[in-house]
């Protein structure tokens, strides 16, 4: 089985604990940006990341949309990085990575985790048979990955 993970709202918490934080910055009322990157780590998911260690690099991916820099950064200070196979940053739909990943490896249940059902709409199920999407809300991932 292959894992692709989202990254904001799945496996970092960015609403509402980092947005907060980020907009106290932006209005100038608390803190730097530096310090809350330093924090990245505290924003991570760690049911999420159990899951994640327990499959294996190999077996992980990360599909995320947003400012290719901005996302770098808060994936490399969270120190996430390492743990997956390779991190994909798109500024459009995930369909075309989503489906990349599926296309390597057909003999396998590819499971796509995403806060956003949006991500899945444009998805194609019926090429991709081995495609299975979650729509992750908080619940505890286990039964759906057993």
């Amino acid at each position: 089985m292959k894992y692709i993970f989202d990254f904001d709202d799945v496996l970092f918490e960015t609403t509402p604990k980092f947005k907060e934080r980020l907009l106290n910055i932006q209005n100038k009322h608390q803190d730097s940006y530096e310090e809350l990157m330093k924090e990245s780590p505290n924003f991570i998911n760690k049911d999420i990341l159990k899951i994640i260690k327990k499959n294996g690099k190999e077996n992980c991916y990360l599909v995320t949309y947003g400012d290719k820099d901005f996302q770098e950064e808060k994936i490399t200070r969270s120190g996430v990085a390492g743990l997956f196979s390779e991190i994909f940053i798109v500024q459009t739909s995930k369909k075309n990575v989503v489906e990349k990943i599926c296309a390597q490896f057909p003999d396998e249940a590819v499971f796509f985790i995403d806060d956003k059902a949006e991500h899945f709409a444009d998805l194609d199920f019926q090429k991709y048979p081995n495609l299975k999407t979650i729509l992750y809300t908080g619940q505890d991932l286990g039964p759906y990955l057993q």
